[in-house]
């Protein structure tokens, strides 16, 4: 009796680790990529840059590069490669190309609050946080200061759980480092991503 008693709880402990597991999207591709990130960080020293993109179907798009130093934030850049449809320089923004862009608001209607300047506009189009000043700037679409440590946290504890109304997603294409990883609600028609998408992961 006692022998079926440990069998029926040995299977059960199988049972809900196999549940466990299957909460979680893409396990497999995530572990891999873990161990890919992991080989990484010791080879860098844990000090690495990597660059977030973003972009909405209004018109815009950008790129936020997050600077680490032995696991530590220490810089964020912010551009828009494209707004309001106007794509960025080759050589960046500079004064002529925000006050295209601050002609072109003011032609289609659109309200700026207050006299903008084009050098006040050109610090909305690209900037630069130091050690000191990061998360100042926040009325931006700039990705969050984190970690490549803590993107893999969210990655596992948050974009890839199972969730009945929505879909995930998950790639490596950065030598086996997270390329994209997200989810999009069933339903939802623009701007539905919910995650991150990285185009470049290099140490310093």
């Amino acid at each position: 009796m006692k022998r079926k008693i440990y069998l029926f709880v040995f299977l059960l402990s199988v049972i809900c680790i196999a549940c466990d597991k299957s909460d979680m999207e893409y396990e497999n591709d995530y572990e891999q990529s873990y161990k890919a990130w992991l080989d990484f960080k010791e080879s860098s020293n844990n000090s690495y840059r990597y660059v977030v993109s973003g972009a909405t179907w209004a018109g815009a798009a950008w790129e936020t590069t997050i600077t680490v130093n032995n696991g530590e934030v220490t810089g964020r850049d912010f551009r828009y490669t494209v707004f309001n449809d106007i794509r960025m320089p080759a050589d960046g923004w500079d004064l002529a190309a925000a006050q295209q862009v601050v002609d072109t608001l003011m032609a289609h209607g659109v309200h700026l609050e207050g006299t903008i300047t084009a050098e006040e506009f050109l610090k909305k189009l690209s900037w630069i946080e130091s050690k000191q000043e990061l998360n100042n700037t926040t009325d931006s679409p700039a990705a969050a200061t984190l970690t490549l440590d803590q993107v893999y946290e969210l990655a596992k504890n948050d974009w890839l759980r199972r969730r009945d109304n929505a879909k995930a997603s998950f790639e490596a294409k950065n030598n086996g480092i997270i390329s994209s990883c997200g989810y999009w609600e069933d339903g939802c028609m623009d701007d539905c991503f919910r995650g991150i998408r990285i185009t470049l992961v290099e140490a310093l």
